[in-house]
């Protein structure tokens, strides 16, 4: 069997494990932005508040036919990952790699992210196919393109992977990485399509043109933007004014709720951003430590929520996806979904059994990614050393741009957290020196 024969048996044979929980569920993981993303290429749906990269990506592949094909796009694309981060380290081997699949499918939140046809599971490949550009020695030229495409991708599809990517480029650069120039690309070809689909659909030169939205919706609910608009109002004349006594103490709220804030604008979101990017300039410049001690809360409260559960439920998927499926897929696509578990609200139970090994195996990880790092320092090795401070910056910058800039959930710090669990999978215990400076 050839080294390429092999590679590929093994990608295809982890994407299978990884797989496990849609094929439990008996459909895809859907999530009710699902279907907003579905419809951006369906229906040619401006989504304001997402970028459009992952809803054209999710049309490729699933040709109206099937979102089974993304799915298991998915799982080839993680499997195809994993197995070159163990390649960084030491020769990959076909049972090595379904061992490592199996650890991560059976005792973390990783096969859940997999199997979810939202952008979640491509933070923590945004870290991963970084870490592989900047330090991985065994690259051939079309490893290197394929990992550039991947890692564009991860960084593209949602907003907080940008930030993310741009911590992890930190790192490069300070560990004065060769290669820093080639991590950079992914993240310039991201930026490039984020800016040029603004200018197409929104007519506007922007990577984020709506973003301050969010931002408000966090400062106005945690208090900051609140007491501006308390001072400011009514002589500011905006329409956040009407609310400054009766602000949501939600963000999710402010958000969404169809009588709030942001929909009782008569431009909706779009027609608020302006104002709202003047409200939160405003509120920096007035109030920065409190700003700063609300980040820091928000972050530190993110960092720690790792848990299953809130995108196992059918909330709001009759009404979105179910819909979606109906008008543009055959219809034994709809009956699949229609037959889930999921769909029928019994998928999170099964889920939960699991909250408790997956937690015992993440404080375990925990550790092993920390000791690994202090061998790492000892016997400098670069590669290992940079791939736990990725992980670890990786993290916290996660749990910052998703519980700082919008609102802490499980399912943000779930979805990446797995990764202190696969360091101590794919790092050997006793590294060659030869290994080592490799």
């Amino acid at each position: 069997m050839t080294p390429a024969v092999r590679a590929s048996l093994a990608v295809w044979m982890g994407a299978t494990i990884l797989l496990w929980p849609a094929l439990f569920n008996g459909y895809p993981i859907l999530y009710s932005d699902t279907s907003a993303f579905l419809l951006q290429s369906l229906a040619e749906m401006k989504a304001w508040d997402k970028p459009l990269v992952y809803g054209p990506w999710l049309s490729v592949l699933h040709l109206r036919e099937t979102l089974w094909l993304p799915c298991l796009a998915q799982a080839v694309i993680v499997s195809y990952v994993l197995w070159m981060i163990r390649k960084t380290f030491a020769r990959p081997s076909v049972l090595h790699h379904i061992a490592v699949c199996l650890v991560l499918g059976g005792l973390t939140a990783t096969p859940w992210f997999v199997s979810l046809l939202m952008p979640d599971i491509f933070a923590p490949l945004t870290v991963l196919t970084l870490f592989l550009l900047a330090f991985c020695t065994r690259l051939t030229r079309t490893h290197t393109v394929l990992l550039v495409m991947i890692a564009a991708l991860s960084i593209g599809v949602h907003l907080t992977h940008i930030v993310i990517a741009a911590g992890c480029l930190v790192v490069i650069a300070v560990m004065k990485s060769e290669r820093l120039k080639l991590a950079l690309l992914p993240l310039a070809i991201a930026l490039a399509a984020l800016v040029a689909t603004n200018i197409v659909y929104f007519e506007k030169v922007a990577i984020s043109p709506f973003g301050s939205v969010f931002m408000l919706a966090r400062l106005a609910t945690d208090g900051p933007a609140a007491e501006v608009l308390a001072q400011r109002c009514p002589a500011a004349s905006w329409h956040m004014c009407h609310w400054k006594d009766t602000l949501p103490d939600d963000s999710d709220a402010f958000m969404w709720a169809g009588d709030g804030p942001v929909w009782s604008h008569p431009g909706g979101p779009i027609g608020l951003a302006p104002e709202a990017s003047e409200i939160v300039l405003e509120t920096l410049r007035h109030a920065p430590v409190a700003v700063l001690r609300s980040a820091i809360r928000n972050t530190w409260r993110q960092l720690f929520l790792v848990e299953l559960g809130d995108t196992l439920h059918p909330d709001h998927l009759q009404l979105t996806v179910a819909q979606t499926l109906a008008d543009y897929f055959p219809a034994a696509e709809l009956e699949q979904f229609q037959s889930a578990l999921q769909a029928n609200d019994t998928l999170a139970a099964e889920a939960s059994r699991l909250a408790k090994v997956q937690l015992v195996t993440m404080i375990l990880g925990c550790l092993a990614t920390l000791g690994l790092l202090i061998r790492a320092l000892i016997v400098r090795d670069e590669q290992c050393a940079a791939l736990v401070v990725m992980v670890l910056v990786g993290l916290c910058i996660n749990a910052f741009a998703t519980g700082a800039l919008s609102k802490p959930h499980l399912r943000y710090q779930t979805r990446i957290a797995w990764l202190l669990v696969l360091v101590p999978l794919v790092v050997p215990l006793s590294r060659k020196k030869h290994d080592i400076g490799s």
